[in-house]
């Protein structure tokens, strides 16, 4: 096994953001190391997975869930998340690069355009955006008002895609697994079903963290 010592700094960046919040075990498992390798590979900016690596332990914290002894795989979901919002603000977002928009505002012009693009017979989807901005317009927005729009969101979009659009989820989920064992199958096809809808139809998330 190399040494950590050897090992880029973006591995030594995220190991250590991860080991201070968990705790002991110190030491990342053969797993954890591949999927920072596998984030590398894919050029995952650091700072996406520092910030999903932080979420994840906040939702353990509000949930009262133990946070020593999980794996860094626990972080992967906002990982995938997070990288999908942020190649969706890359190719879509670029106009507002550089004004010095805060991230409520950030996420009020993306929910907004998203409004403008809906056809006009989607209004239980026009009503979550709605209630998103009708959030985001006070001087602190409620970031658990924010993610239970999200949640209902991606119920919605879940709902709405095709039994082959869900197969071929499934089956690119066992793909990416190599035979290795996967605690959430379904949960990660479910993900990738969801990530794809809001990619293909524009629907950015509520939540602050994706800003």
């Amino acid at each position: 096994m190399t040494d950590d010592k050897d090992r880029s700094g973006y591995y030594q960046s995220i190991a250590r953001a991860f080991v201070e919040r968990r705790g002991a075990p110190l030491l990342l498992s053969p797993r954890d190391q591949a999927l920072i390798g596998s984030w590398e590979a894919r050029r995952i900016p650091l700072r996406v997975v520092l910030e999903a690596i932080a979420r994840t332990f906040d939702d353990l914290r509000s949930a009262g869930r133990a946070r020593r002894g999980i794996s860094l795989g626990r972080c992967e979901r906002r990982v995938d998340e997070a990288f999908a919002q942020h190649r969706d603000r890359g190719a879509g977002g670029r106009a507002t690069a550089g004004t010095g928009l805060g991230k409520p505002e950030r996420a009020r012009r993306e929910i907004e355009k998203a409004l403008r693009g809906l056809p006009p017979e989607d209004g239980e989807m026009a009503g979550l955006l709605r209630s998103a901005l009708t959030a985001l317009d006070t001087s602190k927005p409620d970031e658990a008002v924010l993610e239970r729009i999200d949640a209902d969101v991606e119920e919605i979009l879940w709902a709405r895609a095709t039994a082959a659009e869900k197969a071929a989820a499934a089956s690119e989920a066992r793909r990416e697994l190599r035979g290795r064992a996967s605690a959430d199958l379904a949960g990660d096809a479910r993900r990738r079903v969801v990530m794809a809808a809001r990619a293909c139809r524009r629907i950015p998330h509520a939540s602050l963290f994706y800003h």
